[in-house]
């Protein structure tokens, strides 16, 4: 049974028009309507980054928490503490004690990294500060001033065994 809203197309009381064939929405033959989708622009770069993201144009002063992967192309002055990643894009100015489970840079980064897995500087960014973490990728032309620590940034469970052993 189909319902229709023009009484002239039906039978019955015009506040309730039926029809006997079935309705388009439940027949088992018709395909689903297509989802529409956003055009990219050309040109455009496709989102690939999903986190949350500090703009160009965002300023934080002050400390920036979280535990989801934090993309910022802004400036942030105080302190980053991520359990998640943290990537310094390339319009980025920081200005920060940074620690985060991997951290990118591809901007400018001035304060002390450590990052539980990897830090990684990007060609044409700038670092000046001291880092810490058990992988560190120097790309050619990244700009760096600072000491390296290559030791874990969380102590292992061997650690914590050699410690006991010794007390």
């Amino acid at each position: 049974m189909e319902v229709y809203s023009d009484p002239r197309t039906a039978t019955g009381d015009p506040r309730f028009c039926y029809s006997s064939r079935p309705m388009a929405l439940f027949a088992k033959d018709s395909p689903p309507p297509p989802q529409p989708r956003p055009m990219p622009r050309p040109g455009e770069p496709q989102p690939v980054f999903e986190g949350t993201f500090f703009g160009p144009n965002v300023v934080v002063e002050g400390n920036v928490t979280g535990s989801e992967p934090v993309l910022i192309e802004g400036t942030v002055k105080g302190t980053i503490r991520l359990t998640g990643d943290l990537r310094v894009g390339t319009k980025a100015r920081i200005e920060a004690k940074v620690h985060a489970k991997n951290v990118m840079v591809e901007g400018k980064l001035t304060g002390d990294v450590t990052a539980d897995d990897r830090v990684e500087l990007v060609a044409g960014c700038t670092v000046d500060g001291n880092i810490k973490a058990p992988k560190i990728i120097v790309a050619e032309g990244a700009r760096f001033r600072g000491s390296v620590d290559m030791g874990s940034a969380k102590p292992t469970l061997h650690d914590a065994a050699s410690v006991l052993k010794k007390g």
